[in-house]
């Protein structure tokens, strides 16, 4: 429920702040702006390049996460105002302005603007999912046209910060899409962004049948059924591939759960595409029994009862980890693999 008729209006920004300052504002603890990445001391912290370039700071504790945004692209007619984004599509853009450039200068800015989406982009999702408060700096300048992009920098001429708490109320895991609202309440719970999957154990047929059956047969048998349908249909849409190898013969790619299916606690779990896992066979089967998992920054994790001979002859090494770390609603569930059915 919005609030926003009894919260100050939203102006557009008129003077232009430091963002360090901005971020004392905000409630955060900005004493790592007094040195450089590599621990040199700053004269004045307000001109740390390395920070104050950055388009969004997720905040320690209960800091609230803050995103800088064009004040333009804020829709101010919406009651309560929104701003509705998409920083998938945006690196898209820009990696394709990035494919044949042979300017290294131009490409080595591409590839920071596409870091500072990404930076982005996650702590979006991160407030989301955790319900963080966000705080929203706002920018007024002149833009440069998307196709200039690494040739001509935008020029801010006005930076100011919301004093109102803002929210982020979607995110959509599947295309990257996500809203922020102004003033409006704490979600009480969040969605996963997505049209809701059929559970397959609903299925009365199949609930007769695997009643029937012992645990391991019933596992294999949902597992067989989770990997058809929309299930495995929004795996491959999430994942394009498998998701550690980037393989995309999809005759061969397995889609099963993270938690089991057996062992989720609610509907919701069954069905959640971030308990959701597509890989090649040989990974499918070694993470299903617990010889392998991925720790919170998707790096894989080898179980000590898998030899050096075991591991040649499968092709698994301890350089992998998932081909992108966007999905971080997956945490929870490895969180579960790791304590429950790895074999540490």
């Amino acid at each position: 429920m919005s609030t926003d008729h009894l919260l100050p209006p939203l102006k557009m920004p008129a003077s232009k702040a430091p963002v360090r300052e901005l971020l004392i504002e905000a409630g955060h603890d900005v004493s790592e702006w007094d040195f450089t990445l590599d621990h040199k001391p700053i004269l004045n912290p307000n001109d740390n390049i390395s920070r104050n370039t950055s388009w969004s700071f997720v905040g320690k504790g209960d800091e609230p996460t803050v995103v800088c945004l064009w004040y333009e692209d804020i829709d101010k007619d919406a009651q309560p105002p929104v701003y509705e984004g998409n920083d998938r599509e945006y690196r898209q853009r820009l990696l394709d302005l990035d494919s044949g450039e042979r300017d290294s200068a131009v490409r080595a800015r591409l590839k920071a603007w596409t870091a500072r989406s990404y930076a982005l982009d996650r702590a979006v999702q991160y407030a989301y999912y955790k319900r963080r408060p966000v705080r929203l700096i706002m920018i007024g300048g002149m833009r440069t046209a998307e196709k200039d992009r690494g040739t001509t920098a935008d020029t801010v001429t006005a930076r100011t910060l919301d004093p109102v708490t803002w929210f982020v109320t979607a995110y959509n895991d599947r295309t990257g899409s996500y809203r922020i609202e102004r003033g409006v309440a704490r979600p009480d719970e969040v969605g996963d962004g997505i049209d809701p999957i059929t559970d397959p154990g609903n299925d009365p047929l199949l609930q007769e049948f695997v009643a029937t059956l012992d645990e391991t047969e019933r596992e294999a048998v949902i597992k067989a059924r989770v990997g058809q349908g929309p299930f495995r249909d929004a795996l491959l849409e999430r994942w394009k591939g498998c998701f550690v190898t980037g393989c995309k013969l999809l005759e061969l790619l397995v889609a099963s759960h993270v938690k089991p299916w057996s062992r989720c606690e609610t509907a919701r779990e069954r069905v959640q595409v971030a308990n959701g896992l597509l890989l090649v066979p040989n990974l499918d089967r070694l993470f299903d029994r617990g010889f392998i998992t991925f720790d919170d920054s998707f790096r894989i994790q080898i179980s000590p009862l898998l030899k050096a001979g075991t591991l040649s002859q499968l092709n698994v090494t301890p350089h992998m980890r998932l081909t992108t770390s966007e999905h971080i609603d997956m945490r929870p569930f490895l969180q579960w693999h790791r304590e429950n059915i790895f074999r540490a």
